[in-house]
């Protein structure tokens, strides 16, 4: 549908009508905050090598997946949309930064997105100095794993989501993380089938490759999908 992570590709989801969007936040060598998924830029563009080991200009001119789109900076990715959009920030790799100054940065321009926006990330420091610079600023981490661990830490942080895969999602989770007043996405959905259970068990948000895939179902299948 959309090249990955582009500009495109949030300005088209928007139009869609979601009401997240999640994007991939890592470091370039000089410590630009660029939007990208891999660590390495050989598979998705046309260079090579790790994003971390490699200048902003020489990224922010990669192209990706030959769609004639370049790897954009958070602040072009965000200036791509505008509320009611809340925008998922997952913290990737700091590259040459500590975490602390990756959140700083990354913040300095989440600022000035109007809309509201959240920090989520694997890595459990990562939130944890976003908490410290801004205990206002939303956060959850993500996991796959390791569900008591990763309750303990959203307790330690008070974070106000679980982003959690399909495989760790059950119903004691989600009771727990609502007694908690915590609310709890899914990752990742790729069918209107592997949504209905979710959506059964009560979580709060789905989180897509295919932001149009709800509609592949019909109203009883996905009843509540788009309040969710």
């Amino acid at each position: 549908m959309f090249p990955q992570n582009t500009v495109a590709a949030v300005s088209g989801a928007a139009r869609l009508g979601v009401d997240r969007i999640e994007i991939d936040l890592e470091a370039t060598s000089d410590g630009e905050i660029v939007v990208f998924h891999d660590a390495r830029l050989d598979d998705l563009t046309d260079e090579t090598g790790l994003v971390a080991e490699t200048p902003s200009e020489v990224v922010r001119n990669a192209e990706v997946l030959d769609s004639g789109e370049t790897i954009p900076t958070l602040a072009e990715t965000l200036s791509a949309t505008r509320p009611p959009v809340t925008m998922n920030l997952e913290f990737k790799d700091r590259g040459p930064l500590s975490w602390e100054e990756f959140a700083k940065r990354t913040l300095d321009v989440a600022y000035q997105y109007p809309g509201a926006f959240y920090a989520s990330s694997f890595d459990h420091d990562a939130i944890r100095a976003v908490r410290e610079i801004d205990p206002s600023v939303d956060v959850a981490p993500i996991f796959g794993s390791d569900t008591d661990e990763n309750l303990a830490v959203a307790r330690e942080l008070d974070a106000e989501a679980l982003n959690c895969s399909t495989g760790v999602l059950d119903e004691e989770l989600v009771e727990t993380a609502h007694e908690e007043g915590r609310a709890v996405n899914v990752w990742t959905i790729d069918s209107w089938r592997e949504a209905k259970t979710p959506i059964e068990l009560g979580v709060d948000g789905l989180i897509a490759d295919y932001p149009q895939m709800a509609t592949f179902g019909n109203d009883e299948d996905l009843r509540g999908y788009r309040d969710r």
